[in-house]
């Protein structure tokens, strides 16, 4: 099975937290783990395939639902606790999740029907939009920031001194036989009561990480650009192949008795 140096693995636990929206209330909180294990005999680094964003997860948005008025919008931006009380309930839909898979900050995860092609082009399910909106609530709730996050590397970010420094939070470093795990707080599925697979959107990691987009006057929109990871960073070689890793299912309606 473990025909791969690195594996990176999925699974999900059950534990006693606090409901979101009242702290006085105990609840079982599911939380998903991915684990990143070397399983050679060389020390490696590479891009994590989802960063952590204080636990939770980031999802997309489906189409712009920013208001126009500038007002509005200021009224819609500071209203997370109504956004993320106003989701839908989907117990009887099923729903791949789709984890990573591209080189930015972040790494976002998109929820996609399981009756849907996920190799054709399509439109974002507004699932996401409710994930969004619980996951806002929750980190604008824990965190005074208002800032924009990036989610771009910049060039500068691209050396080994800053991969090691400046920006060590968005890798993952290993000797042999060792591990690490990210958690990843699941309770905005399970307020939704849904079935959800959990995947990972990759099966190898990249040797180049993407910089900020720069804008094409011949072509009239904006394009990525790629920048070559260092070979080394300090004693960790970049490792850029092939690796390991599983899904995992859970079915959320069976646990909404502690709602």
């Amino acid at each position: 099975m473990f025909s791969q140096p690195i594996s990176v693995e999925l699974s999900i636990t059950w534990g006693k937290g606090h409901d979101i929206f009242s702290e006085d209330l105990e609840v079982y909180v599911p939380k998903l783990h991915i684990t990143y294990r070397n399983m050679s005999d060389t020390n490696y680094y590479f891009l994590k395939i989802s960063d952590s964003r204080g636990g939770l997860p980031s999802l997309p948005y489906a189409g712009s639902l920013h208001p126009s008025n500038f007002d509005e919008y200021l009224r819609w931006r500071d209203n997370y606790l109504g956004r993320a009380k106003r989701h839908g309930n989907y117990a009887n839909e099923n729903f791949n999740v789709q984890i990573g898979g591209s080189p930015l900050f972040g790494g976002s995860w998109e929820v996609i029907s399981n009756t849907l092609n996920i190799r054709e082009e399509h439109e974002i399910d507004f699932i996401n939009c409710n994930l969004a909106e619980i996951y806002e609530y929750m980190y604008r709730r824990d965190n005074d920031k208002k800032e924009i996050e990036k989610i771009y590397f910049s060039p500068t970010d691209v050396t080994s001194e800053n991969i090691l420094g400046a920006v060590k939070e968005r890798f993952v470093f290993l000797k042999p036989d060792e591990i690490y795990v990210d958690n990843y707080n699941l309770v905005g599925f399970k307020l939704l009561e849904g079935r959800f697979t959990f995947v990972i959107n990759q099966k190898e990691f990249t040797n180049y990480v993407l910089t900020e987009p720069i804008w094409d006057e011949n072509q009239s929109y904006w394009t990525e650009q790629r920048k070559k990871l260092p070979p080394q960073a300090g004693e960790y070689h970049l490792y850029s192949g092939l690796f390991f890793t599983n899904s995992v299912s859970v079915d959320f309606s069976e646990h909404v008795a502690d709602k």
